[in-house]
């Protein structure tokens, strides 16, 4: 196939541009006058002291959206990156840089500061449909070095006239029931190609895509560090161009993945797209149209030369760099293990298995995204080295499947999944994904899951959990879980802030959780809406008891949620026809037998909690600080005040 708007690839941009570059200090405005210092501060010709790089460095910060149209000052902005590259070594590559940098000026490494503002502002501001198209010999052979550190090394096409065909999902329908976190975003459809860094590609779509909303990304890292403190890479390193005309041109100095962003409610179906002059990458395809098999995939599709490799499912998605695949055998297991975790998500929220876009997308980066974990689409919280060598086979859990995933991924998945849950659950209930998964898809015992599901503490059962409740002053007082979101919170990142759960599991199975998610769904479609993070407590009491077909009241209560209209409830649950359940009350009564009863059985308690000692606590309202404080406290007394406050909520409700 040819295009019909072909046009020749020029020379790299240094054989051109240096032409324009004048020796005199001033090229008639303030940015024109930045650049043209830097490039004498480069040549030799005037040194510019640091003061006068930091104010070099904002006055680029306040100008360079003026390369969103001058074709001129892109041309000089690159000659200035190129000389910098040329002479002092790429960014996070040459010696001053390899690691990062801090951000905040510190002395030292103020060039490097402007070179950095400078590359970033070309790539948010020239880079834009109209410009690449336009101004094209400006943009052919433009390459920063530093790709070479991130996203990775790699030449153009051998042949820039040949022309590949990938086929990809250009539809993303309606959800169905509650949304989730995102929901309305664009999807992201990885194609296996590439853009070489400096190379102008061509993209081609069908009619059916050209202004309805699609776009074009080239580099799948599409989170913004700018609040990083450490500056490891470029900020912002994913460029987005809207399809606006069948053939969209599109370049990256940095290079990157073509992906096409597929908006919400599209509904195009399967489309082939055109792609001229770009590198294949690695794509393991999942997919139930236009799977890889696997003698494909290790013969000929690991291999290809790209530095990112996509590995996409209906399911999952995730994005790892070539140097970890080029020797990995097996994605077939893998990618079916991490639909299998997708499938035990979706059924325990009442959920169609596939979903209008991946329902976990994962991605490897320089660095976490944030200051600690977030949800997101890409979920990017596992920093790597671009430096080390993986030998084609990296031991990351991404690459050995959900089973060894850090705890983390299904907490994370947890908020972007957007369920209903009682007050102050909201950094506790999302630990449940983690405890589905591993026992109903990967055999891990219920108590065993549930232990490992926030940071791998294997020793708290069911029963652990409900000791380290029933040994606090709240439940000897009859009071509810302390909420209060400040130290002394007796939920959040607390395996007893959401065992309530797990223990319906036990005695109900998955399907009584999965049955009152799937209601809330049917609910929200008929227009009845629960507050996620705050879902009425009685209300929410009456549906799940509904859902597990017996009155749960008492085993909520117990786990530190107590109804706010005692009365009607019961009423409710009676007029509902569910019945007080035997197996609750054995479970109530086997945690009463639990109970520390004096300060021998508390520390037994707590050497389990913590076998390798209290150590020395920060705070001593919770965890550690809390058992420190209570190992030398807790006597006869407390243990007969438990025992009874359990006792009080068993006549309660088996009189």
């Amino acid at each position: 196939m040819s295009f019909t708007c072909t046009r020749r690839f020029f020379a790299p941009i240094s054989v051109w541009v240096a032409l324009l570059m004048p020796h005199t200090p001033s090229w008639g405005d303030r940015l024109s006058d930045t650049l043209a210092a830097l490039n004498t501060h480069l040549n030799g010709e005037r040194e510019l002291s640091a003061v006068e790089l930091q104010q070099a460095t904002r006055y680029l910060q306040e100008d360079l959206h003026q390369l969103t149209t001058d074709k001129v000052k892109i041309q000089k902005a690159l000659y200035v990156v190129q000389r910098y590259e040329d002479q002092r070594g790429p960014l996070f590559i040459s010696a001053s840089t390899r690691g990062g940098f801090p951000r905040n000026p510190t002395g030292g490494l103020e060039l490097e500061r402007a070179l950095f503002t400078l590359q970033q502002g070309l790539i948010d501001y020239a880079y834009t449909p109209a410009n690449v198209q336009n101004f094209f010999k400006t943009f052919e052979g433009a390459k920063f070095k530093t790709s070479a550190f991130f996203p990775g090394a790699v030449s153009p096409p051998d042949d820039p006239q040949v022309v590949r065909s990938p086929l990809i999902n250009a539809s993303q329908p309606a959800v169905w029931g509650s949304p989730v976190m995102g929901h309305q975003e664009p999807a992201r459809r990885p194609t296996g190609y590439y853009v070489a860094p400096g190379s102008i590609v061509i993209v081609r779509v069908p009619q059916a895509l050209v202004n309805q909303g699609y776009a074009i990304r080239v580099g799948a890292h599409s989170w913004d560090l700018q609040k990083k403190p450490t500056i490891s890479r470029l900020d912002r390193v994913s460029i987005v161009y809207p399809i606006t005309q069948r053939d969209t041109w599109v370049t990256h100095p940095l290079g990157g993945g073509i992906y096409i962003e597929v908006p919400y409610l599209a509904s195009a179906g399967l489309v082939t797209l055109h792609v001229k002059n770009a590198v294949r990458a690695p794509f393991f395809s999942a997919r139930t149209f236009s799977p890889t098999r696997l003698e494909d995939w290790q013969t000929r599709e690991r291999l290809h030369p790209a530095p990112w490799a996509d590995f996409e499912s209906d399911k999952f998605m995730m994005q790892v760099p070539t140097n970890w695949i080029y020797a990995f055998d097996d994605p077939v297991s893998l990618m079916q293990d991490w639909d299998k975790a997708i499938d035990a998500v979706t059924s325990l929220f009442g959920l169609a298995p596939v979903q209008p876009k991946t329902v976990l997308y994962l991605q490897i980066d320089v660095t976490m995204r944030g200051k600690a974990n977030y949800p997101g689409y890409p979920q990017s919280n596992y920093p790597y080295n671009p430096l080390k060598d993986e030998k084609g086979h990296s031991g990351h859990w991404m690459l050995r499947g959900p089973q060894y995933t850090d705890w983390t991924v299904f907490h994370e998945l947890g908020h972007a999944m957007a369920f209903t849950k009682f007050r102050g659950e909201t950094e506790a209930v999302v630990n449940l994904l983690y405890v589905a998964v591993m026992n109903q898809k990967f055999d891990v015992d219920l108590n065993r899951a549930f232990g490992n599901s926030i940071l791998k503490k294997q020793q708290i059962s069911l029963d652990q959990a409900a000791i380290t409740w029933m040994v606090t002053e709240n439940f000897r007082q009859g009071h509810p879980m302390n909420i209060s979101n400040k130290p002394g919170d007796e939920v959040k990142y607390q395996h007893r802030g959401f065992a309530k759960y797990v223990e319906i599991v036990h005695l109900f199975g998955w399907e009584a959780l999965s049955q009152f998610w799937y209601s809330v769904h049917q609910d929200y479609m008929q227009g009845i809406t629960y507050p996620r993070n705050t879902d009425p407590t009685d209300s929410r009491i009456l549906r799940m008891s509904l859902a597990a077909g017996a009155d749960l009241t008492p085993l909520i209560y117990f786990w530190g949620v107590q109804p706010e209209s005692p009365q009607k409830l019961a009423k409710d649950i009676h007029k509902a026809g569910l019945k007080p359940s035997p197996a609750i009350l054995e479970r109530l009564r086997h945690y009463q037998s639990l109970i520390p009863m004096d300060n021998e059985a508390f520390r037994k308690h707590t050497d389990l909690m913590y076998p390798k000692g209290l150590g020395t606590p920060k705070n001593l309202l919770y965890a550690e600080g809390w058992y420190s404080v209570w190992v030398t406290q807790y006597n006869a007394t407390h243990g007969a005040a438990a025992h009874a406050a359990l006792q009080k909520i068993i006549d309660l409700y088996y009189p």
